[in-house]
């Protein structure tokens, strides 16, 4: 009964005049949190509330609200899960498990440093949501290969995991093509500040050294705070190449299934190259296509796989928590809570010192974890523009600060894709909250001291 009573209480308090639709959308933000942390129910069903909070409340369109719940994303995730599915079917998963065990070995520190490395790495360049959706599926067959099935009891499962989805949010600034939130904040320079094309390769100049000391400090953190119960995954590497043999050379169906996912994997990452040929066949709906053709496809032992197969191997809560923190980040946009919230820390921006950035970079920070990453700088990088601009002072600085702490999620489902995919997939939310508040109040000290020595000491660091 926690979340819905503060839920309540939130709903009746004054608290300084806001808005009702405001303090119901805080109440509804208390609410999820508590219950995505706590588990009273399945995550997906704390992912359905604000369907039923925002009607009955109204505290956004319903329209906006819905539709959350029918993304893009929504339908790669699916897309994703299916291929992943005709992997079980045949064995694909144990083999790319064992694999992956006998390439990186089994020492527990060295798989989460290499697994966070290379999502770091895909995340500079793609969106953390795509890699996040490509990766973990990989680790998760890892994990079953050596009968690891329960991510919320296993501390190595959830550090795995988690090594991929914080890998995604700690790479994701290194240029534009990191995701929605720095094509927002290219959106924004070039509307209101520079009147002109931003290139892509200004961004990397300025933005990808700040974002490899990010990786370092993160690199670091993995290195020392996540603890997993066993020094070496179950098995030594004499075993696993013994099971690998064991399996004998690949069945035709698991090379359809590694194809498969191949194409989408390579649809999705090469987007740029056909983007203007074929404008509409996004990485979701690449996924989606490479799905149906594995319904599709037959070989000697029948179809490569069945919808009976296929929905009993479907992660529905994912799609529905991670629906649920989109709709989430629309209620509080749309409320204008989470404007609310900005504008209060607006008079501290002073006269654009070490304060400045302090407090700028604590509302992105805030606001990242308990949104998402999008809207945090959807809400955060137009008023740090406008502030900024009405002292007559250079914004770009501090535009350039948010925007990598704006790509920091770390402690809810909410906060970015890859926590999102991660609880999706079953990883401990208490670790996750936990562990990733250290994450982030580390990276948020990083960050605040690095960004105001740049826009102090560095004259190119407000140049766009």
């Amino acid at each position: 009964m926690a979340g819905p009573i503060v839920f309540a209480l939130l709903l009746l308090m004054p608290l300084g005049g806001l808005p009702f639709e405001t303090r119901g959308a805080m109440g509804l933000l208390v609410w999820m949190a508590w219950w995505w942390i706590t588990r009273p129910v399945h995550l997906a069903v704390t992912g359905l509330l604000p369907l039923p909070v925002a009607a009955v409340f109204g505290l956004a369109p319903m329209g906006e609200v819905a539709t959350s719940y029918s993304q893009d994303t929504i339908l790669l995730l699916l897309g994703a899960n299916i291929l992943t599915s005709v992997w079980t079917r045949w064995g694909l998963d144990r083999r790319i498990g064992l694999a992956s065990l006998l390439g990186v070995g089994t020492d527990t520190r060295r798989q989460i440093l290499v697994w966070f490395l290379v999502s770091a790495a895909l995340s500079g360049v793609l969106p953390n949501t795509i890699v996040a959706a490509t990766m973990i599926p990989i680790v998760v067959a890892m994990l079953r290969s050596i009968g690891i099935e329960d991510l919320w009891n296993s501390r190595v499962g959830t550090a795995l995991v988690l090594a991929v989805a914080w890998g995604t949010s700690a790479g994701g600034a290194a240029t534009p093509l990191g995701g929605a939130p720095n094509l927002l904040t290219v959106g924004f320079i070039e509307e209101s500040v520079t009147g002109q094309e931003f290139f892509f390769l200004t961004w990397v100049m300025r933005l990808a050294p700040v974002t490899v000391v990010i990786v370092l400090v993160m690199f670091l953190f993995m290195r020392f705070a996540m603890q997993p119960e066993v020094a070496t995954l179950p098995g030594s590497k004499d075993y696993f190449r013994e099971e690998l043999q064991a399996l004998g050379p690949m069945k035709t169906q698991e090379k359809w299934g590694l194809a498969l996912f191949a194409v989408a994997a390579a649809l999705a990452f090469g987007r740029p190259l056909y983007a203007e040929l074929v404008p509409s066949l996004t990485p979701a709906f690449a996924f989606v296509a490479m799905a149906v053709a594995s319904f599709a496809i037959r070989t000697r032992q029948g179809p490569l796989i069945t919808w009976d197969y296929a929905q009993a191997n479907m992660y529905w809560g994912l799609f529905y928590l991670f629906a649920g923190g989109i709709a989430l980040g629309r209620i509080l946009s749309g409320s204008g809570a989470a404007e609310a919230f900005a504008n209060a820390l607006v008079p501290y921006a002073g006269s654009g010192g070490f304060t400045a950035v302090l407090v700028f970079s604590l509302l992105t920070m805030l606001l990242t974890q308990v949104t998402s990453n999008t809207a945090a700088i959807a809400i955060v990088v137009p008023i740090t523009i406008s502030t900024f601009q009405s002292l007559d002072l250079n914004p770009i600085p501090f535009v350039y600060i948010v925007t990598v702490i704006g790509n920091c999620g770390f402690i809810l489902p909410s906060s970015a894709g890859g926590p999102a995919v991660a609880a999706g997939y079953g990883v401990n939310l208490q670790t996750m909250a936990v562990k990733g508040l250290i994450a982030s109040l580390l990276v948020l000290v990083t960050l605040v001291v690095l960004g105001y020595a740049l826009a102090r000491w560095w004259p190119a660091f407000g140049v766009a």
